[in-house]
């Protein structure tokens, strides 16, 4: 995602510059050092821009969730927000705005009728209490008087590199199926829309605080299944996997796929932002053609 919209704010005559933890003298934009682990920053990065886009952290799906990778999963949200806010707590900046990713985990991994807004209460599994954290240390960097946005992204759709790529493997092979009872909301985004939303938070000044980033139409995974299947030209014959099946292979971080519950979308709307794809079957038609 980071380099998509590398690519779309260039394309839109920003300057952009990246922190890594490498440099790579050939690489296609300027580039600063970073470690949250060493607690270094090249204090330049910061000097020099307007605005402040935080999208890492460790894969939330990646891996099992071991103790160790737990503590990675929170450290790189929570520790490189913190070494930013060290940072920036300096007061030689000019920064006007800070914008970080977040996820609708914050609501807690679960299967309900409610349909989450941004002002509900967070909920109290892994990945909530991760999300809890990751905002509090954005929370510090509002204290400096610095616009803060906490975007809490759904699924993000991608051709290639994201949860879409994985997902479409089982269908290609045929052995796509329903996983768990089904009825859980798969809260998705098309990354264009993603991109779109980033781009009005550096532009709209009065944008601040938290918002859910899921196109309108949020179906479950019966449907998104149903879907996925016809734009791949494939049909599912399979039955649903179970979930206890899925707890084996995957572990505890197979709640991601077997539980999901409906995010409202009301608070992005009310800014004039318009989705151009509120809906899921022109998403895969856009990504899988």
């Amino acid at each position: 995602m980071g380099k998509k919209l590398c690519d779309f704010l260039s394309e839109r005559n920003f300057e952009v510059s990246v922190l890594s933890r490498s440099r790579n003298e050939n690489a296609k934009y300027k580039t600063y050092l970073w470690n949250y682990k060493e607690a270094l920053i090249e204090n330049e990065a910061v000097e020099t821009c307007d605005y402040i886009i935080h999208l890492a952290g460790a894969g939330i799906a990646d891996k099992r969730w071991t103790p160790a990778r737990q503590k990675e999963i929170l450290d790189s949200r929570t520790k490189t927000t913190s070494l930013l806010y060290k940072v920036l707590s300096k007061g030689n900046h000019n920064v006007k705005g800070f914008i970080s990713a977040s996820a609708i985990g914050f609501y807690g991994q679960k299967t309900t009728e409610l349909v989450f807004k941004e002002e509900d209460e967070p909920g109290d599994d892994f990945v909530a209490n991760v999300c809890q954290a990751w905002e509090a240390e954005v929370k510090n960097i509002e204290n400096l008087g610095i616009r803060t946005l906490n975007l809490r992204i759904g699924i993000v759709l991608m051709k290639q590199g994201g949860a879409l790529e994985k997902m479409t493997q089982p269908f290609h092979w045929n052995l796509g199926a329903v996983l768990g009872h089904g009825k859980q909301i798969i809260p998705w985004i098309h990354f264009r829309d993603l991109n779109q939303i980033i781009l009005k938070s550096i532009q709209s000044n009065e944008m601040n605080g938290a918002y859910n980033c899921c196109a309108p139409e949020q179906v479950s995974n019966a449907e998104f299944s149903k879907l996925l299947a016809k734009c791949l030209g494939k049909t599912i014959w399979l039955p649903h996997v179970p979930s206890l099946l899925l707890r084996l292979m995957l572990g505890k971080r197979s709640i991601l796929l077997t539980e999901g519950s409906k995010i409202a979308t009301g608070k992005i709307q009310q800014t004039g932002f318009k989705f151009k794809y509120p809906k899921i079957e022109a998403a895969l038609k856009d990504l899988l053609s």
